[in-house]
């Protein structure tokens, strides 16, 4: 009983040794995605952006989650915007009115920046799986090709906000976290 308590003790304490530290959770993370052969760069932080949606509900919200992504297929560098659009509530169906798909942009510092999703297969941008999990069942995959300047100039802004846009006009997402 006594060695097994030990046991347990001694592994918590090198359990605990293992966690990230703030710095380190400061810092992108890179993998080696072993279904494409590439080297995955994720960086940090991810940026979420919500809208309230009080005419459904007193605390629902649409979200709209983003991180940079570096994708390194032997020595060939695509950078993106991997993220997903998703929302707290499950809304109504829409009649399919719309004759162009709603879009987002990123609104850095008054520069627009368009997010035109890449259609296809992940493996096809040189990922495996997803480098960010899913937030919800229902969230839409949103990957747009960004060049390196582009994702630094959107982590350096010092003001940040996304808007959808659609036939219908535009709605604004504001930065939830950072």
């Amino acid at each position: 009983m006594r060695a097994s308590l030990a046991a347990c003790l001694l592994a918590v304490v090198f359990a605990g040794g293992c966690a990230a530290t703030p710095e380190e959770a400061a810092l992108p993370r890179e993998y080696l995605d072993t279904a494409t052969a590439a080297t995955v760069t994720v960086g940090v932080p991810s940026l979420v952006f919500a809208r309230d949606r009080t005419e459904y509900a007193v605390h629902a919200r649409d979200y709209l989650t983003l991180v940079a992504v570096d994708v390194n297929r032997a020595g060939q560098h695509a950078q993106y915007f991997f993220g997903y659009a998703w929302s707290t509530i499950g809304k109504p169906s829409a009649p399919a009115q719309s004759t162009q798909p709603s879009r987002f942009e990123l609104v850095a510092d008054g520069r627009r920046i368009p997010l035109v999703h890449q259609p296809g297969p992940l493996r096809e941008l040189g990922l495996g799986e997803a480098p960010l999990p899913p937030p919800s069942r229902t969230a839409e995959l949103l990957v747009a090709p960004a060049s390196r300047e582009v994702q630094e100039f959107v982590q350096r802004a010092s003001e940040l906000h996304a808007v959808l846009v659609g036939d219908g006009g535009s709605a604004r997402y504001e930065l939830w976290s950072r």
